[in-house]
């Protein structure tokens, strides 16, 4: 595993890749050379994914529940995984995967085009998991704001393929002049009381901003292969393989480690491109 920092040094008088190994948190001027078993980081300025054969993916979220099956899977399916994280401290992988060759892990911001640039290029395809953290909401308008930049670097290096994942309760009959000012459909089968809870939790503003976040991507159709993922309520039940895939809403359970199933699916049949789909159990 890689770890790209933000942290400035001093470049080497020969102009190789700045790398320090960190055992304990020690930072040691070392050759940039893969080293099974320990972390080392690479500045962003001199980052380059790895050429070796095999799908190259961006996994945007990576440390949160869903984004880290998806690097799961994907390290078990012998995918090279790049993951742009906000820091490296309590990372949800485990030392096996953390030891894997094939995983990049990039420090930086997704809101931050430099940073999205370093990773986006030489990608096959991006995988957004991106989500807020509702109770905080600091960054509750974090999907939109992030989505354009992302599609921003997709355009700017030729990447077509991305897989979004938003959530059940954005539905497909947009109002554009609803749409620009954050708002969104909610579904109709939810109770009263269900969406009172939206409402008085959230204000539903998660809701509006994944709205947002799928009008901008369905907007840029003819630039992007995208599918967009509306998950029933995500669990951290067992990958069983058994989960409905269907257009129409369905507010069931599923499993992150089935949705995280059905995207690397999806990443290789490209069945439903161009369509917003429900995965549940």
């Amino acid at each position: 595993m890689t770890i790209a920092s933000k942290k400035s040094r001093q470049p080497h008088k020969n102009n190789t890749i700045d790398v320090m190994i960190q055992p304990k948190h020690q930072m040691v001027p070392h050759t940039p050379t893969i080293i099974p078993n320990l972390m080392y980081n690479i500045d962003p300025d001199d980052y380059v994914p790895s050429t070796m054969r095999g799908k190259h993916i961006l996994v945007l979220g990576a440390t949160g529940g869903l984004g880290a099956q998806v690097v799961n899977q994907a390290l078990e399916a012998s995918y090279h995984v790049t993951a742009l994280v906000q820091n490296d401290v309590n990372l949800p992988f485990t030392r096996r995967q953390l030891r894997n060759p094939n995983l990049v892990i990039v420090v930086g911001s997704v809101l931050r085009r430099d940073d999205l640039d370093k990773v986006v290029e030489h990608q096959d395809a991006i995988i957004n998991c991106l989500g807020p953290k509702p109770l905080f909401a600091v960054d509750i308008d974090i999907c939109s704001r992030s989505q354009q930049v992302i599609i921003s670097s997709m355009k700017r290096y030729g990447v077509r393929r991305l897989i979004a994942v938003t959530s059940q309760g954005v539905t497909d009959d947009f109002d554009d002049n609803k749409i620009m000012k954050s708002s969104c459909t909610i579904q109709p089968q939810i109770t009263n009381g269900i969406q009172k809870l939206f409402e008085n939790l959230f204000s539903g503003k998660i809701l509006q901003d994944k709205a947002v976040q799928e009008r901008i991507i369905i907007n840029n159709n003819k630039h992007i292969d995208w599918t967009i993922i509306r998950p029933g309520k995500l669990t951290n039940g067992q990958l069983t393989n058994e989960y409905s895939v269907n257009e129409k809403s369905n507010f069931n359970k599923v499993s992150r480690a089935n949705v995280a199933h059905f995207i690397l699916k999806e990443l290789r049949s490209s069945e439903w491109v161009r369509k917003c789909v429900s995965v549940n159990s």
